[in-house]
């Protein structure tokens, strides 16, 4: 059957299908004869598990990779042989495991196959291989890995904690408020609790004025729950204020609520204003509403209670979730933010410390950490790792546990290690639209903690996380990933890591029972500071209140540098942009607090530096608030926080507009990787599926994505439901994205756009890694999920969740009317056309996974299915007369044309055979009409929509498309001074820091420097630019399992040339652009296989190559 997919698809799938030809004498194995000759050279860059010499490793069979050398005879590898030894001493005398001779082409992915690997125990290893010629190499030098604790009975730590009580839970209390209007009313909350997506079972007493009088208006808040996350507002009474003055909404007032039991007393300036004696007795926290028409300066608030409270706000320090700090007091805005503000429901971050003696300096030392929240470590004082570091998991299901060498740390003598404990995922408080504050797991923030000294005479010290660790309340008083952090730098015990510190009056830790999900080595990098960020400028914006300016946003955190008086608070508020007054707009999303909000209380101990440790932020703006003084602008910096991934691709263009779009991309694909790919670094940080696949390719073109994506992929099987439904984020909570659940009922079932991603991002990882294990880990997941969309389709494909399901293309220019009027008449196309495009995908892309595995049965049936699918979607869309896909109206009048399924169409190959060159000149004209708009195109078909256009001769017109500086273009976001990608093309987006548009960067790669893979992971590449009009220079380079590609074109009037650079290991075939006519020459180690059109093809493996030609060309190939 002819194929119908992307070109350069069909082109790997032959490519696959010769290799695995090839691979059929994979498994023959001899004994390197003696005599064989040996060549002057070794393989190098060894790595194992996609690092080199990883530590923890939990793999039972950890994989090995290699690079050649230049030098390799004939360019490629024939056979290879890996050795692996307890030291690198034994390789001889005692191997552990000795593969013998493979005849094999493969040095990426090769499994370990020796004896059952051992807990902590280190190997070593190296390789060689045999070249073209049947000569050996040199051993290469040796590498390792070590193990980790594989089995329960390594585990000699237990889970610890700090105090279990929580700060801010009353019951029983006497509530008194000092307050004065600003607007109409004061809504004061009390016996608040965090249920559903706000406070949902709560007191909400409003004080205020009502048609001209002053009244008290007194409200129960009721979460009723089910799918609808209901929460009922019982209005309890009205109650006039007597004998009220002229100017009382103007002067300042006392509330005072004596809540004891089922009985509220109010008494409102020294007078009794009402008595309510059918009250719920259920404790909880006290706080603010801001929502309008709530305003006024809050000056004081006393809380008598056991373990009470009182402010007056003199100190700097606002300790509610929102508002903002003025001269006398606490001012509530209405709708900055339009939230509740509240005292949360928490202890502060525990610290912890146990001292340990060490007889003697070890021979190793192995610290092995795991937590249900963020683990600052430290040892001797020395940090160890990152309390960011391993992201977050289901954690009912799956723990992450992480390996650290601190051999060099341990002294002679005593010791200490010591935590501070971050809240992460693992304890949210603020209520949010996914429920993280209610997950099942849910508890205060724990550490298992057993560091190993390891002795040259066999001994082994242990010293495990137990009761015998002492714990204190620390100074971050509260931290919260979404919110911010809290620090009173007073209260940071001084020396406190050091060994001779007195501990005594600090409690024992707390036994607790700990996450329940089984530990799991963490292999993914850490997320990590990786580069420093200064601000480019600072103003005053009114006496008090500065505004920094970093010049671009970033995910990051801010670096403090201050001197003050004791007990003063600065306070720090991040943004990604101004108002139109010069301040910052604050953020609140869909979490009831404010967002991104950080207040350091000084020591007043000189110079004193500090950086939150719980939270990243997405932003470019600082208001600082409360400074001793004036600030410099050194006295901030930042530190930008991201999964600490390698760089992968360099992009680099004649054009300035497209290297400020591909940094942009960087950037914001960067921002959004944080051990998973997040929608938002400010807003929600998420690991949304759907907006993951649609950049996914770029995402994993620039950066090196496999140890991430492979953490992240664990997170997709742990999400999936008994039933096989996928939620659109993952890590996910039981109560968004599921069926029935209190979440957003626009993504309840199966939704194949986003659990596409599923299918999508191994598939990615296989063709651009070679990865097979990974399509092995995830056939499981996704049958099922197969499975479970079934039920959502008819035979004719009509889509049974088109009711509640509302997210099919996203993301798309909006229509006049916005969002709703976008959703209503679905100028994309409708949804169940997206849906049943990505249903085929989905099972086209199983299916040949099936067949890569081995599993002829599955393949075959999926496939079947699949063919059924195709039979049916283009019986629905497809206009034979026309050669399009049209689409049926949703409201009024059907679109003449939609971009998005005619793209989708060829991209996953729907179209009927012959007809996708006629399907695209009409892609092809709709675009040029348009104005060179992606008018009709969202996110999905975004990721295919600027490659499909070049490789069926229209690079001109993307080339237009991407270069265009007006709405709605990538040009227009930079013109506009963005150096990051928006949520939406509007500039009036909620966030300017969305990473799926960022899509447009695998056009750069894979057409206009033409890269591609030709076979899974590079073992053969094909070498294909497209050279648009008005482009005159392109440079690009990528990293594969087998060593550096590039390409490198450039033209002018008289001539173009094309250099080219192909690793070791891999042949590519390289097309030229020619006037037509064969070249007269052929570079030394080429080899010209044919003309097709007017271009030249070739075959070349590893090294350098230049190409050229006397004209200057604007080539037509066809794929």
């Amino acid at each position: 059957m002819t194929d119908r997919r992307i070109p350069w698809l069909a082109i790997g799938l032959v490519m696959t299908i010769g290799s695995l030809l090839l691979g059929c004498a994979v498994g023959s194995t001899r004994q390197q004869n003696p005599a064989e000759a040996v060549s002057a050279t070794a393989p190098y860059a060894l790595s194992t598990e996609y690092a080199a010499n990883p530590l923890g490793l939990d793999s039972p069979q950890p994989r090995l990779a290699w690079k050649l050398p230049t030098n390799l005879g004939g360019g490629q590898q024939t056979a290879y042989r890996i050795r692996v030894a307890a030291s690198a001493a034994q390789f001889d005398s005692a191997p552990l495991w000795d593969s013998g001779k493979q005849l094999s082409a493969n040095g990426v992915q090769v499994a370990y196959s020796g004896p059952p690997l051992e807990s902590r125990r280190r190997y070593f290893w190296q390789a060689q291989v045999w070249d073209a010629n049947d000569r050996v190499s040199h051993w290469s030098e040796p590498a390792y890995w070590e193990m980790g604790l594989l089995q329960s009975s390594d585990w000699s730590a237990r889970w610890i904690a700090g105090r279990q009580t929580l700060d801010h839970e009353w019951s029983d209390a006497r509530i008194a408020v000092d307050f004065t209007l600003t607007g109409k009313s004061l809504g004061l909350l009390f016996r608040a609790r965090p249920v559903g997506k706000t406070y949902g079972d709560a007191y909400l007493w409003n004080i205020g004025v009502d048609n001209g009088r002053p009244v008290l208006m007194t409200q129960q808040r009721r979460y009723s729950g089910g799918s609808a996350a209901k929460v009922d507002v019982v209005n309890l009474r009205t109650v006039p204020v007597a004998d009220a003055p002229a100017d009382w909404a103007s002067r300042r007032h006392q509330l005072i609520i004596e809540a004891r039991g089922n009985r509220i007393v109010t008494t409102l300036d020294g007078a009794v204003l009402d008595t309510y004696n059918n009250a719920r007795s259920d404790g909880g926290t006290i706080g603010f509403v801001s929502s309008e028409p709530n305003a006024a300066i809050v000056h004081a608030v006393k809380v008598e209670a056991e373990q009470g409270f009182a402010t007056d706000f003199a100190d700097g320090v606002n300790p509610f979730s929102g508002g903002s700090l003025v001269a006398d007091g606490l001012q509530i805005a209405a709708g900055v933010p339009d939230k509740d503000l509240v005292l949360p429901i928490a202890a502060p971050a525990p610290l912890l410390r146990r001292v340990f003696d060490a007889p003697g300096k070890p021979v190793s030392a192995r610290l092995y950490v795991a937590a249900g929240g963020l683990p600052k470590l430290q040892l001797n004082g020395t940090q160890v790792g990152e309390a960011l570091q391993d992201g977050y998991t289901d954690y009912g299901k799956r723990v992450l546990y992480r390996s650290f060498d601190v051999t060099a740390l341990i002294r002679s003598g005593a010791n200490v290690i010591g935590a501070e404990l971050g809240r992460g995922w693992y304890s949210v408080t603020e209520p949010n639209e996914w429920y993280w504050h209610m997950v099942p797991w849910r508890a205060a923030p724990t550490l298992r903690a057993q560091l190993e000294l390891n002795y040259a005479d066999g001994r082994r010290i242990v010293v495990a996380s137990d009761e015998s660790w002492r714990s204190i309340d620390g100074p971050t008083r509260h931290d919260s990933v979404y919110a911010g952090e809290r620090y009173d730098a007073r209260l940071a015990p001084e020396h406190w890591l050091e060994a001779g510190f007195d501990d005594k009056s600090w409690a024992p830790a707390a036994l607790v029972s700990g996450p329940r999900g089984r530990l799991v080595a963490a292999t993914q990098e850490p997320i990590a500071a990786v580069a420093t960020l200064r601000p480019i400028a600072m103003r005053e914006l009114r006496p008090g209140v500065f505004v920094y300016d970093f010049g671009r946003i970033f995910a990051g955190r801010l670096n403090l540098k201050v001197s003050g008086p004791r007990g003063h608070t600065v306070r720090m508020i991040q943004t990604e942009r101004v108002g139109a007054d010069g301040g910052v707009e604050i953020a609140s999303g869909l979490v009831d607090a404010q967002l991104q909000t950080d207040q350091y209380t000084l020591a007043g101990r000189g110079i004193e530096h500090w950086s939150p440790a719980f939270s990243y932020k997405g932003f470019r703006y600082v208001q600082v608030e409360g400074w001793p003084g004036k600030p410099t602008l050194e006295a901030l910096s930042g530190e930008i926080v991201h999964s600490s991934v390698a760089s992968n691709g360099r992009f680099e263009s004649s054009n300035d507009l497209l290297n400020k779009i591909q940094a942009a991309a960087r950037n914001t694909v960067l921002n959004n990787m944080h051990g998973n790919q997040t929608d938002t670094p400010t807003y929600e940080k998420n690991g949304w599926t759907g907006d993951a696949q649609a950049s996914a390719l770029a995402s994993a073109l620039n950066f090196d994505t496999a140890r991430v994506w492979s953490k992240w992929l664990a997170d997709f099987r742990d999400a999936q439901s008994d039933k096989g439904e996928m939620p659109v984020i993952v890590p996910a909570t039981p109560f968004y994205g599921y069926e029935k659940t209190p979440g957003w009922g626009m993504v309840w079932g199966a939704i194949p756009s986003w659990d596409a991603a599923t299918f999508v991002l191994p598939w990615d990882l296989y063709q651009l890694r070679g990865d097979r294990r990974i399509l092995e880990d995830m056939a499981a997941t996704q049958k099922k999920l197969l499975d479970y969309t079934a039920n959502y389709f008819s035979s004719a494909l009509a889509y049974k969740n088109a009711g509640n399901f509302l997210l099919g293309e996203y993301a798309y220019p909006m229509p006049q009317g916005g969002i709703i009027a976008a959703l209503r008449s679905q100028p994309v196309g409708p949804i169940d056309a997206t849906a049943a495009a990505y249903y085929f995908h989905m099972l086209d892309l199983y299916a040949r996974s099936a067949a890569l595995l081995g599993r002829a049965d599955e393949q075959a049936q999926y496939s079947a299915l699949a063919a059924r699918v195709r039979e049916a979607y283009n019986q629905r869309y497809w206009d034979v007369q026309a050669q399009i896909y049209r689409m049926p109206a949703i409201a009024g009048t059907p679109a003449k044309y939609a971009q998005t399924p005619n793209i989708l169409a060829v991209a996953f190959g729907l179209v009927p055979d012959g007809q996708a060159v006629a399907v695209m000149q009409h892609l092809n004209d709709d675009v040029v009409a348009q104005g060179y708009q992606l008018a009709t195109t969202g996110v999905y078909a975004g990721r295919y929509v600027m490659t499909l256009l070049s490789d069926y001769d229209h690079a001109d017109t993307a080339y237009r498309v991407a270069t265009r500086t007006t709405f709605p273009g990538w040009g227009y976001w930079i013109d506009n001074g963005l150096s990051t990608m928006a949520e939406g093309w509007e500039l009036s987006s909620r966030s300017y820091d969305h990473h799926y548009w960022a899509s447009i960067s695998s056009w750069f790669y894979q057409s206009l420097a033409g890269i591609r893979p030709g076979s899974p992971g590079y073992a053969q590449i094909v070498i294909r630019p497209r050279l648009p009009d008005g482009l005159d220079r392109v440079s690009a380079s990528l990293e594969t399992p087998y060593g550096t590609v590039s390409s490198q074109w450039q033209r002018s009037a008289e001539a173009y040339s094309l250099e080219v650079e192909v690793p070791v290991g891999a042949v590519a075939e390289i097309w030229v652009a020619t006037a037509g006519a064969q070249p007269k020459t052929t570079p030394a180690g080429a080899e010209f296989l044919r003309m097709d059109g007017t271009e030249a093809v070739y075959r070349a493996a590893g090294g350098r190559y230049r190409f050229g030609s006397s004209l200057s060309l604007s080539p037509r190939g066809r794929p």
